[in-house]
């Protein structure tokens, strides 16, 4: 189980989504599908989250959705965020993440969803 923080989680998901393609032809298909899993339930924990701390916020909203589909794309198959949802390998990374977002105090997930919205696109 991991053990991490979200602030961690979300710093771990943002670097490999910005290096994934530096290090994927180490990785097999299968670790690398995995990494972008937990890089997207990351993501949606942060959708959970960001809203009861910074309000709803559109550009906030359109960062996440920009970051889900863009590690969408990066799976080794075509998929969509509704059959992801029902990806045994998923959902357990994002249960993870859910309970990850537990380690770490307000102001710290309040860095994190700010820093999401200051995103280059």
């Amino acid at each position: 189980m991991i053990t991490r923080s979200l602030i961690r989680t979300f710093s771990i998901a943002f670097i490999t989504f910005c290096t994934q393609s530096a290090f994927s032809e180490t990785l097999t298909k299968q670790e690398a599908d995995l990494i972008i899993k937990e890089d997207i339930a990351a993501t949606q924990v942060l959708a959970e989250v960001c809203p009861a701390l910074i309000g709803n916020n559109p550009i906030l909203k359109s960062k996440i959705d920009g970051l889900t589909q863009s590690s969408l794309k990066e799976l080794s198959k075509p998929t969509t965020f509704e059959q992801l949802q029902q990806d045994a390998e998923y959902q357990t990374a994002f249960k993870e993440a859910q309970i990850s977002v537990k380690e770490a105090d307000s102001e710290e997930h309040k860095a994190v969803c700010n820093d999401v919205i200051a995103l280059e696109s």
